[in-house]
């Protein structure tokens, strides 16, 4: 595959995940964001762990593995997938999306907890320009929002942002061993179960009872954002490296904004966007300076 080809499905994949905070509220009206991802993950899990098998001739993982693949599990697909959905139920997707944008940030503060970093001068003073930047964004007035239901959604997407953060860190030593696209498939699968025991056997029944615009975002959501846009992305990290790769992360707020504007008509205030900008600036001096193990996979995308 030439390079240009790889980085051109980078780019649609950055565009599908930055629709999908729009696109991904029609698909909460009806059913609850548990119930969504439950359906998401479970349907989803069996393609990815196909995929992996005819890439990689293998998905086993060592059995010592399994009780860690299990937590990492938890926190990147239960614990995040069902924050992000929740996120997007309840603020507008230009809020949910720079939000969870953030988390890189607490990325660093994990690895910083955890001995995986060392700390610097530099990686502080971008962490303290991204979350002035993000208090700027909460700080925004909306009269015809619900404050209520915005308060409960930047709770939940600030508490994204953490889950997201902390997944590489735990994920790392099992990316190291196997590979990202294995170890994401069987995550998929394991994060799924918690969320369909939470649904119950009603789950079975749920898909027909939906209405046509609700069936759209959950394949959209299937098949582009979780399937199509994770083997995508991680082929692009061995076909021309995480640094290069990552670049393109740095284009989903932006087409999440530019799309809730144009499609959604939401309104944008000139606080989120010098916000948005000032989050830009502190990321890129955290992650400009990472060269640990962390960064050579690189995968604290705000994936959807």
């Amino acid at each position: 595959m030439k390079r240009w080809t790889m980085e051109l499905l980078l780019l649609i994949v950055v565009v599908i995940w930055g629709t999908n905070y729009t696109i991904g509220k029609y698909g909460v009206i009806e059913i609850t964001p548990v119930e969504f991802t439950a359906i998401r993950m479970i349907i989803a899990a069996p393609f990815l762990l196909l995929i992996a098998m005819a890439l990689e001739r293998s998905i086993h993982i060592k059995r010592k593995d399994v009780f860690h693949l299990i937590i990492v599990s938890m926190v990147g697909v239960t614990l995040y997938q069902s924050f992000s959905m929740l996120t997007i139920k309840y603020i507008s997707a230009t809020n949910a999306s720079l939000l969870i944008s953030i988390s890189p940030i607490f990325t660093m503060i994990f690895s910083l907890f955890f001995k995986q970093e060392k700390f610097s001068k530099q990686k502080l003073i971008g962490s303290v320009i991204a979350f002035t930047g993000t208090i700027l964004i909460l700080l925004v007035h909306d009269p015809s929002s619900n404050q209520k239901n915005v308060m409960i959604g930047t709770i939940i997407g600030i508490l994204t942002s953490m889950s997201w953060g902390l997944y590489p860190i735990l994920a790392t030593p099992l990316v190291n061993k196997y590979s990202a696209l294995r170890v994401i498939a069987w995550s998929t699968m394991i994060g799924a179960i918690p969320l369909v025991l939470l649904t119950g056997s009603s789950i079975v029944f749920i898909p027909f009872h939906l209405n046509q615009t609700s069936w759209l975002a959950l394949l959209y959501a299937i098949f582009f954002v979780t399937i199509f846009g994770l083997v995508t992305w991680y082929v692009g990290v061995q076909k021309i490296g995480a640094t290069n790769t990552m670049v393109y992360m740095f284009l989903t707020p932006f087409t999440a904004v530019l799309f809730a504007a144009i499609w959604a008509k939401e309104h944008i205030y000139i606080q989120q966007v010098v916000g948005g900008i000032i989050i830009f600036i502190g990321l890129w001096l955290v992650k400009h300076q990472r060269k640990t193990r962390v960064n050579e996979h690189d995968y604290d995308s705000n994936i959807l």
